[in-house]
C-alpha cells in the first residue's frame, strides 16, 4: 500500500517547515511505482498531477520504478529499473533520516505450500473465494493473492483496501 508512503512524506516535510529547517533538508521519495500516484491501482482520478505539482511545490524529488540495493549507515544504493526489467542507472543516496515501507508478505505458516500461495505468500482464490488446488480452503481479506492492475517494471501490487472487497464482491 503506497498511501502511507506519501502521507509519511507530507507529515515530515510540514514539521521540518514547522521547525524551520526545510530548507537544510533535501527530501527524495523512492518508489516502486512506475509514476507518482500510481499507487497500485495505475492511477485514481489525476493523483499523479496531484502529486507530482504538490512534491514539487514542496520541493521533493523523486525516483519512480525504483528498488532498494542495500542500506548502510548514511547511504541507501537504489536502482531504477527500465520498462523491461534492467537495470537503468543505480544511485547512492545519502541520508540522515530515511523511512522504509516492506512490501507485504504473507504469513510463514502457509507461505511457500505449492498450488496455496504465490510467491508472496498470498491465497491463491478463485471467483468463489475458494483455493482452486485445496478447493476445501476459502479465503477473505487480506491474505488474498489480488492480481495486479498490470506489469510494472518493479511489482507493484494493489493495495489491500476498500478496492479488496469490491474485487471480492
Amino acid at each position: 500500500c503506497f498511501g502511507p508512503a506519501y502521507e509519511f512524506m507530507f507529515i515530515v516535510e510540514t514539521e521540518l517547515r514547522r521547525r524551520k529547517i526545510r530548507d537544510r533538508v533535501p527530501m527524495t521519495f523512492v518508489t516502486a511505482e512506475p509514476y507518482i500516484g500510481h499507487l497500485g491501482l495505475d492511477g485514481v482520478g489525476d493523483t499523479k498531477g496531484l502529486l507530482e505539482s504538490e512534491m514539487r511545490n514542496h520541493h521533493i524529488k523523486w525516483m519512480t520504478s525504483s528498488r532498494v540495493k542495500k542500506v548502510e549507515a548514511g547511504v541507501m544504493t537504489v536502482e531504477e529499473i527500465n520498462e523491461d526489467g534492467s537495470v537503468k542507472a543505480t544511485k547512492e543516496l545519502p541520508f540522515g533520516f530515511s523511512m522504509m515501507l516492506p512490501p507485504f508478505r504473507g504469513v510463514a505458516a502457509i507461505r511457500g505450500i505449492d498450488g496455496l500461495t504465490n510467491p508472496r505468500g498470498f491465497v491463491i482464490v478463485d471467483k468463489h473465494q475458494r483455493n482452486p488446488k485445496y478447493p476445501e480452503i476459502f479465503a477473505i481479506g487480506v491474505c488474498v493473492a489480488i492480481p495486479p492492475m498490470g506489469p510494472t517494471p518493479v511489482p507493484c501490487g494493489v493495495p489491500k483496501t476498500g478496492f479488496m472487497t469490491e474485487a471480492m464482491a
